[in-house]
């Protein structure tokens, strides 16, 4: 009888320590709320794209030699594209700084920045090409012509709101970097931009 009640003290006793490793154990491995992990966790997003416009546009090309000033006879070219592009913006999220106070988690980024603007070429479609055999149109012409177009169709787009919709999206995408973060929820997340 005695025997049994040391093997049951026994088994009694390594239950409890076990069960007493677990909680411990599982206490250890759950992250702790600070600015370095989050700040961690933000950095490896890096260079996060936000926001997409996606453009279609018509645009016409016209040019003429000069002399003094004056526009020399018969020497005009000109030609009309349709074609369409993407904008990209961005911010670089490797230069983010985090703050905890209480229970709200500070977090300031750079605002975001055009990443790309670029042209599909092959949504190009060239109408309306004159042949000028004293004023030929050249590649060169084509080249100058799309990096107007593309600086045209962004200043149009940060007309039409791009930018702040940009800084709303780069909000809202830090903020789900975040809540992925275990025990985050209990925290209020802000977000704001550098001066």
């Amino acid at each position: 009888m005695k025997n049994l009640k040391k093997v049951l003290f026994i088994v009694v006793f390594i239950l409890i320590a076990f069960v007493g490793g677990m909680f411990f154990a599982n206490k250890q491995t759950e992250p702790e709320i600070t600015s370095t992990l989050i700040q961690n966790r933000i950095e490896q997003a890096s260079d996060l794209v936000t926001t997409k416009y996606h453009y279609a546009k018509v645009g016409k090309f016209e040019n003429s030699l000069s002399l003094n000033g004056w526009s020399i006879p018969l020497t005009n070219k000109n030609f009309i594209l349709t074609f369409e592009g993407e904008i990209q913006l961005g911010t670089d999220l490797s230069k983010a700084k985090v703050d905890i106070k209480d229970s709200t988690i500070y977090v300031t980024v750079d605002k975001p920045t055009v990443i790309s603007n670029s042209i599909d070429e092959s949504s190009i479609e060239v109408y309306d090409e004159t042949k000028n055999i004293f004023n030929p149109i050249s590649v060169n012409d084509y080249k100058k012509f799309a990096v107007e177009q593309k600086e045209t169709a962004l200043s149009e787009a940060k007309k039409k709101g791009l930018m702040k919709t940009a800084q709303e999206n780069t909000k809202k995408s830090v903020k789900e970097i975040i809540s992925i973060i275990p025990d985050t929820d209990e925290y209020t997340i802000e977000v704001a931009f550098k001066e």
